[in-house]
């Protein structure tokens, strides 16, 4: 803990500063900055696991409070978001893989796993043990959402014009519902030990959310955790993701983040397009959209939605549907074109 103390404290002044300045996700986002300075100048800032498990349990209790008992009657109508997100995923993923493929040069393995627009421990697990580049592989995920957090909140807000106020509560906010938030803890325990048990990805996120969605939309509850909660697990969270340089310098990395950025604005480019042409027949906002097919991560998409006050019930349940697709199919995808490659070797 005298580790993860002196990572936070790292992450912490970024966050401040952010914070001081109003900066959208300033938690999460300084601290991040901070962090990965750090990391690149090899200081140790990672973060005990558990503790981050813990505030990723309460951003996600946060997330689900973001649902209503509108939202159920909205579940029918977002079919079509669903199928838009899927063909997204498998359009971004077959562009992706031949830019990596062409362009970068990747073998066949590193590049299929690196082009999945998410599920990053699964996907470099899977890619390493296929024979693909591991440590090339964890890069450009980590430097994907990276990309992703830094740049989506800033030109939502200074690009578009996005009011921030719902980020920029108070840094203590008050206590006004005890008894809601009581069931807000049931919520996050249940969620926490069901996730578990069903083996969900991310369980220790989807689970809470899950379980405080429910909660929200029976209208068991309708209150949120104090910020000050929040504002704790989105430094957690963005110390986490700037400890995941740790050991590499920037000198060595360069080419590998130059190519994840250009990866990272096709997808973007994809996501844009779909959300022009489809927000009106999906009756979501374009922004919405974008966010909801934005391959980042799902903890950082749906902070960024909240944050902007932008569909997030829609966003999270999209990122949540996404991850879970593909953890799900892109390994076992991976046999049938396995033996694909296999069968076109011996040929040659």
């Amino acid at each position: 803990m005298t580790q993860t103390l002196k990572a936070l404290l790292i992450g912490g002044v970024g966050g401040a500063i952010f914070f001081i300045f109003d900066l959208p996700l300033a938690w999460m986002l300084g601290s991040m900055c901070f962090a990965t300075i750090a990391a690149l100048r090899n200081i140790d800032v990672s973060v005990n696991n558990t503790l981050r498990k813990v505030m990723t349990a309460i951003l996600g209790v946060m997330l689900g409070s973001g649902f209503s008992s509108d939202t159920l009657s909205a579940l029918g109508k977002w079919t079509g978001g669903l199928a838009l997100l899927i063909v997204s995923v498998i359009l971004s993923m077959v562009l992706v893989y031949y830019f990596y493929r062409k362009v970068g040069k990747f073998d066949p393995v590193t590049a299929y796993f690196s082009a999945a627009p998410g599920g990053f421990n699964i996907m470099y697990e899977m890619g390493d043990a296929k024979g693909g580049n591991g440590p090339i592989i964890a890069l450009i995920h980590a430097s994907r959402i990276l990309i992703l957090v830094m740049t989506v909140p800033l030109v939502f807000r200074y690009g578009i014009g996005y009011d921030t106020s719902i980020d920029s509560d108070a840094l203590f906010g008050t206590v006004k519902d005890l008894a809601g938030d009581g069931l807000l803890v049931i919520a996050a325990l249940l969620g926490y030990g069901l996730g578990r048990l069903c083996r969900l990805p991310a369980y220790h996120l989807m689970g809470p959310l899950l379980a405080t969605a429910v909660f929200q939309m029976l209208e068991i509850t309708d209150v949120s955790p104090p910020m000050i909660l929040v504002y704790m697990a989105q430094l957690v969270i963005g110390t986490a993701i700037g400890a995941r340089f740790m050991g590499t310098k920037f000198s060595e990395i360069r080419h590998v983040i130059g190519l994840s950025f250009i990866s990272t604005v096709i997808m973007i480019i994809i996501a844009t397009i779909f959300a022009l042409i489809f927000a009106e027949m999906l009756g979501i906002s374009v922004a919405g959209i974008i966010l909801a097919l934005s391959p980042g991560g799902l903890a950082e998409m749906s902070l960024v939605a909240l944050a902007l006050g932008i569909d997030v019930a829609f966003v999270s349940i999209m990122h949540v549907i996404r991850i879970a697709l593909i953890i799900a199919l892109v390994p076992l995808a991976y046999s049938g074109i396995e033996r694909i490659w296999n069968k076109d070797s011996q040929a040659d």
